[in-house]
């Protein structure tokens, strides 16, 4: 489950979505469909194309299965990937496509988005996906300028044991300038 919402927060990062005000969920059926994420995601702004640096912060950990020092080398874990993560190029056709793509690919995974609220600066929703131990329940709250953006997204899924873990992570993308000529 981690390596599939560490996948979407990055996705999501880069598309730049944000807390917004107009509901998606057109037909009241309590779920956004593939159509209304694609609607929703025309109303956000897009990132400029250029080269993005990545940020990413483990904000909070708490799972019942981790002592606290394992807890600890995670959160260290996560902190020294941001350093190593190569810079992204976005292209213009990245950039055009905006969050459409996003929105598709999280209704065509093992998610399915409950609630989701667009405007120009971005979106903010809750989806419930399949984990390896249950349904872990997860919420996102992005901001974006169309050059930097930040995603803050909590999941709270159930344990082996039936317990429940919680994970709070930052993730981060700022324009650092045009991409390189060969790439």
């Amino acid at each position: 489950m981690f390596r599939i919402v560490t996948s979407a927060c990055a996705a999501l990062a880069l598309a730049a979505c944000s807390s917004g005000s107009e509901e998606v969920d057109a037909d009241g059926d309590g779920t956004v469909s593939t159509e209304e994420a694609k609607q929703a995601a025309e109303k956000v702004r897009p990132m400029e194309p250029g080269e993005y640096k990545m940020q990413m912060e483990l904000v909070d950990l708490t799972d019942p299965t981790m002592s606290a020092e394992e807890i600890a080398q995670a959160k260290q874990f996560f902190s020294s990937m941001s350093g190593m993560a190569p810079p992204r190029c976005l292209t213009q056709e990245e950039a055009n496509e905006g969050m459409a793509g996003i929105a598709q690919g999280l209704q065509d995974g093992n998610c399915t988005v409950q609630s989701m609220t667009a405007d120009k600066d971005g979106m903010r929703g809750e989806m419930t996906c399949k984990g390896q131990n249950g349904e872990a329940k997860v919420n996102l709250d992005t901001t974006s300028t169309g050059t930097s953006s930040e995603m803050t997204m909590r999941v709270v899924e159930p344990t082996a044991d039936g317990k429940e873990k919680s994970t709070t992570m930052k993730i981060g993308m700022t324009r650092t300038g045009d991409c390189p000529a060969d790439g």
